[in-house]
Parts: structure tokens; sequence; C-alpha cells
């Protein structure tokens, strides 16, 4: 795609940005309403992005019903954002790595997040403890256990255990999901992972006219009395052999 479509794209991009940080600021001052509110307006802005884009969103199985949770989903790269957000308001939990990309970060930053220091565990002790008051107020929080993206070929990476522990013990359904980007050899790589740069594979991904992206709903997982141990290694396993059923074609919706 040539650099003039390019140009539009991040151009438009920049304004529809623009727009719903400025329509989302008095949010900032409302409390757990204005987060609930900036949740919604999240999920407005994910639409236009990926309408602006190029990604086309196909859902496959039973979307996760109410308005709380924990979503429980693989990691492929930034687009992940995108792509959740456009299917139902939600709040993210990105790590604090992300709040240093240039211009990123202080986009994500707007969109009242819950950023996690992944190397400290009296960080994560405080994510854990605004997780779960998250979901009690009545809000979608999505994680992503694996810690890191991945290009999801090999399967799903292990989870972490830390993000279930706002889900351990009954508190909050479970609500795993699947995500994936089916392409072809001449088309840019979508999940961004390793030593990616972000700014060149943003910029390929801008010219690559259309982005197919696929969520598959599984079943509700009820906590019950597992540890979020217990519960990270039960999530994984469900969600690992559904992952490879999907990808082998043997899924049956």
């Amino acid at each position: 795609m040539s650099f003039f479509i390019r140009s539009f794209r991040i151009l438009s991009l920049f304004l529809w940005t623009l727009l719903m940080i400025a329509v989302s600021l008095p949010d900032r001052f409302r409390g757990w309403k204005g987060r609930l509110h900036t949740s919604v307006l999240v999920s407005l802005w994910a639409r236009g992005a990926a309408r602006i884009t190029g990604i086309k969103i196909k859902t496959y199985g039973k979307k996760p019903a109410g308005r709380a949770g924990l979503v429980v989903s693989n990691h492929l790269g930034y687009t992940d954002i995108v792509v959740h957000a456009s299917i139902f308001p939600l709040r993210f939990t990105p790590s604090t790595d992300v709040a240093k990309i240039p211009v990123v970060g202080a986009v994500t930053a707007t969109s009242n997040p819950i950023f996690v220091d992944r190397k400290s565990s009296q960080s994560a002790k405080k994510a854990a403890r605004d997780f779960a008051k998250t979901m009690r107020r009545g809000m979608f929080l999505i994680v992503y256990p694996e810690g890191t993206s991945s290009d999801g070929k090999n399967g799903i990476l292990p989870f972490k255990s830390t993000p279930f522990d706002a889900a351990a013990g009954g508190k909050m359904p479970i609500f795993p999901v699947l995500t994936r980007y089916p392409g072809s050899p001449d088309r840019p790589s979508v999940p961004w992972y390793g030593d990616m740069t972000f700014f060149s594979h943003f910029w390929g991904l801008l010219g690559a006219g259309s982005i197919a992206a696929e969520v598959l709903f599984l079943d509700p997982i009820e906590p019950g009395d597992m540890s979020r141990k217990e519960l990270a290694v039960h999530t994984h396993k469900i969600m690992s052999a559904e992952w490879k059923k999907w990808n082998r074609g043997k899924r049956i919706y």
C-alpha cells in the first residue's frame, strides 16, 4: 500500500484518538463512574481504530453475559487491544513496559488502565487488589497471563498465576477467549513479539490493506475453591486444548 494511504491512516488514527481523549478527560475526575464510562469510550475508540486500520473482526461462540468478570486471552501483540476492546467495554492491565512506548504509553494511560510491573511482587499484589475492585464495580477486566506476546505457533505459553488472584476462591467468573490472526505468507506478520520494533511493525501493518482477526469465546470457568495457581493451570489447560483444536480445524462451534 502506498505511502499516502499509510500516512492517511496514521493521521486519521491520531485525530480519532485525540478526539476520544478529549471526550474522556472529564471521566478522570468522576471516580468509578468515570472509569466505567471510560471503558465504554475505549470500546467506541477501538471500533473506530479497527475500521481505520482495516482490522476485520469475526467472533465464534457465546459472548460473555453480564458486565463483570475476568477475561483471559492469549497474547499476540498490541492489535489484541483493539480487537478485544471492540468486542466489549473493559479495563486493560498493561505492563509498565507499555507505558514506556512513545505515544502508545500516553494514549494507553488515558484509558484508566491498571499498569502492572511484573518484576515487582509488591506491584503485582497491589494490581491484584485493583483487579478485584474493578470487577466488583461491575466491569470486565482483561488479562494476558502469558506475560508476553508470541506468534502462537507453538501454542499458548505458560500462565503466570498473579492475574488470577482476583478471581480465585469463587470471587468472579473467568471468561477465557482465544485470539488469532489468520493470514497468508505474502502478508505482513500481525503478531508483534520478540525483538520486533514497534514503529517498523506498525508501519508494515498499515500497508496490509485489511487484517483478519478471529476471537473464540470458550465456556466460562467457575473458580470454586481453587487457588490462583490451580486456577492458572486449569485455565491454561482448557485454553491450550481448545487452541490446538481450533488451529487444526477440529473445533465445532
